[in-house]
């Protein structure tokens, strides 16, 4: 007989009950600290695209959670973090209308050293609980330099102003795209993606992301 291990919340790492289900879950101070303290009310404003939103602040546990999904191959977060982010787009969805989900790509050397994109976990999940379709639109060009390298909004802004470039064969004439990255910071990378998709013929582009980093 195999050894069963127990869940562990995904926030603070304390065990679950086995009677609990999903593939990523919280304990339930942790479960009352997400509503009370990390949840984003502010808003979201991202240049270029029509809209945006986000549903976690990026700090504290949900930020280290972000880390290990993102850096420690913790992919079983996915869920989690596309739940969190699908209930704060429910507000928007009849307002934006998408027609399909796409996400912001990472480099070949950064997909190799890792094995996957945290935003297309993500993104993939989203695009099932809303029932539409995911379609990878962007490539990163070679040798764009890490955003996280980069020390404020205006050198981030230009590091990444080229980075993305399309897909072959998409034409998103009269589409409206739904764009989705793992974290919000200066909004840079979500800018300049959504000006690709405005030159691949996207009608309008709305950014989502489960986190936002908001700096003092």
């Amino acid at each position: 007989m195999g050894v069963i291990y127990p869940k562990k919340c995904i926030l603070c790492g304390e065990a679950l009950p086995l009677a609990g289900t999903g593939a990523a879950l919280l304990c339930p101070d942790c479960a009352r600290a997400v509503r009370r303290d990390y949840r984003e009310t502010s808003g979201v404003r991202i240049p270029d695209t029509d809209g945006a939103v986000a549903s976690l602040r990026y700090t504290g546990r949900v930020a280290e959670a972000m880390k290990r999904f993102k850096f420690s191959h913790y992919q079983h977060y996915a869920p989690w973090f596309a739940a969190q982010l699908t209930a704060a787009l429910t507000a928007y969805l009849d307002a934006w209308q998408p027609d399909l989900v796409t996400f912001i790509p990472i480099g070949l050397v950064r997909w190799y050293q890792r094995g996957y994109n945290q935003s297309e976990l993500i993104a993939a999940d989203v695009a099932g609980q809303l029932g539409l379709p995911l379609v990878p639109l962007l490539k990163k060009r070679r040798f764009v330099r890490k955003q996280s390298a980069r020390q404020g909004k205006a050198a981030r802004t230009q590091n990444i102003k080229h980075a993305f470039l399309p897909m072959p064969d998409h034409d998103l004439t009269g589409k409206n795209v739904l764009l989705i990255d793992d974290i919000i910071t200066t909004g840079a990378t979500l800018s300049a993606a959504a000006n690709t998709l405005r030159a691949m013929g996207a009608a309008r582009v709305y950014a989502a992301a489960p986190t936002v980093a908001r700096h003092k």
